[in-house]
C-alpha cells in the first residue's frame, strides 16, 4: 500500500505542467504491533520504494500506534536503518510516555540522536495528558510549551548543522479542531465543555494563525540569535 501511494504520489509530482507543490511527503508508517525486526524490515523496503519514485523528501511521522511510537524504539530503529527520516510530532511521543521526556538521559537522546533525523515538524504543544492543549499561552501549561520549544530549537539547530545537504527544513502547525463520530460522540482532539463546544479561547482558524506566527517568529529570534554567535566567533 505504501508504495502503491509513494508512485500516485510521484506520479502526481511529475505530471504538473507548472512545477509541483509538493515539496516533501508525510507517511504514517509501521505499526506499534510490529516487532523491530519486521518493522526494520519495513522501513528498508520503504526506503527502496521511495528511492525508485523519485520522490521529495519523504520522512516517516513520529505518531502513538504507529513503528515510530516512542522515542526509545524511535532510536533504536534509526541505528538499524540510518537513512530514516523523520516527520517529528512530539506531542505524541509526551503523550505516550506520560511524560515530558526532559531526564537528563532522555533529553540527550532526543538532542543526538532523534534531532538530527527530523526534517518535518508537526508543531502542535501537548502535555502527558492532553495530546493539544486549549491555549499555548496558558499559564497551566508554560512548563510543558517551553519543553516543546526547547526542542524544537534543537532540531532546527541540528538541521543547520548538516547545511551541506542543502535540505529545506519544514513545519507544519498543528491543532486539530472538534471531530464527532457518525454516532455523535466527541472523537477529536480540540479539548471540549460538557456541551461539546471547544474551550480554547479563540476560534480555530484563529489559533492556527496566531500559532503559526509565533512558531515563525521563535524560528527568527533563534536564527537571529544563531547568526550572532557566528559573528562573535
Amino acid at each position: 500500500n505504501l508504495t502503491s501511494d509513494f508512485r500516485e504520489v510521484a506520479s502526481l509530482h511529475a505530471s504538473l505542467p507548472a512545477g509541483s507543490p509538493i515539496i516533501g511527503v508525510n507517511a504514517h508508517s509501521g505499526s506499534d504491533a510490529w516487532t523491530e525486526s519486521e518493522n526494520v524490515d519495513f522501513f528498508a523496503r520503504a526506503l527502496e520504494a521511495s528511492d525508485g519514485c523519485e520522490l521529495p523528501t519523504v520522512s516517516h511521522e513520529t505518531h502513538r500506534a504507529r513503528a515510530l511510537c516512542c522515542p526509545f524504539v524511535t532510536a533504536r530503529l534509526l541505528a538499524a536503518v540510518p537513512r530514516l527520516r523523520l516527520t517529528s510530532d512530539f506531542s505524541h511521543w509526551v503523550l505516550k510516555c506520560e511524560r515530558l521526556l526532559d531526564a537528563p538521559a532522555e533529553s540527550e537522546l532526543l538532542r543526538e540522536t532523534i534531532a538530527p533525523a527530523v526534517d518535518h515538524l508537526h508543531a502542535r504543544i501537548g502535555t502527558p495528558q492532553q495530546p493539544q492543549v486549549a491555549d499555548v499561552e496558558a499559564a497551566s501549561v508554560r512548563g510543558a510549551a517551553e519543553r516543546f520549544y526547547s526542542f524544537w530549537t534543537e532540531v532546527w539547530t541540528a538541521a543547520q548543522r548538516r547545511s551541506l545537504s542543502r535540505r529545506d527544513f519544514t513545519a507544519t502547525v498543528e491543532y486539530g479542531p472538534v471531530e464527532l463520530s457518525d454516532a455523535g460522540e466527541y472523537v477529536g482532539y480540540t479539548p471540549v465543555d460538557a456541551a461539546l463546544q471547544p474551550v480554547a479561547p479563540r476560534p480555530h482558524d484563529e489559533t492556527l494563525r496566531v500559532s503559526a506566527a509565533a512558531l515563525r517568529q521563535r524560528f527568527e529570534l533563534w536564527h537571529a540569535d544563531l547568526s550572532a554567535q557566528k559573528l562573535v566567533l
